[in-house]
């Protein structure tokens, strides 16, 4: 059974279909940009450039193009190729610390749960602030992305369990910190 993003992929090669490009884009540029930033330097416009090319790329080739593993992988990993590509044109520039996450609450809450949501929301985005780089990023990708271990470990030319060892201190640090937190609440 094929997924919903290899029903828009295909949309797209057989059909030419902007709607499904458009989501396609839409439904992994968030998750391509914080990626970006996390591994180019400032300005942030480099990044986004490089999501433009990785899809206007796909829009291109679209009658040429093969994918052999997941949507989200080729993404990532085209993402990630440009920008070893983009580092070896300008080697002088270092990597950036991530970006804080949007805050985001759900508009139908009332009052009461929305400023809880928020205090909530603060306080687990400024204990995954506090992970080292390399987990802080493995844990975003699987948690707002939604890519699996296999899929990060690929992207990131990792094992899987490096992935899966990233991703239980990542816990293990987010439980006992918003339980330390807590206390004091």
């Amino acid at each position: 059974m094929k997924t919903s993003d290899e029903l828009l992929f295909n949309q797209i090669i057989s059909f030419s279909d902007e709607k499904a490009f458009d989501q396609l884009f839409s439904r992994y540029y968030p998750g391509l940009l914080h990626y970006s930033r996390v591994l180019l330097p400032y300005p942030v416009d480099e990044a986004e450039d490089i999501i433009t090319e990785v899809f206007l790329k796909i829009w291109k080739q679209k009658s040429t193009l093969q994918v052999h593993t997941s949507i989200a992988s080729y993404l990532y990993i085209s993402v990630k190729n440009r920008i070893s590509d983009y580092y070896r044109k300008n080697s002088q520039y270092s990597y950036v610390s991530l970006d804080s996450l949007i805050d985001n609450p759900c508009p139908d809450h009332i009052a009461d749960q929305q400023l809880t949501y928020k205090e909530l929301n603060a306080e687990i985005n400024r204990l995954i602030s506090k992970l080292p780089a390399r987990t802080q990023l493995i844990f975003l990708m699987n948690r707002n992305d939604q890519l699996t271990y296999e899929d990060i470990a690929l992207i990131l030319s990792i094992s899987i369990n490096s992935v899966k060892t990233h991703m239980y201190r990542a816990l293990k640090f987010l439980k006992e910190g918003y339980k330390a937190s807590s206390d004091y609440l």
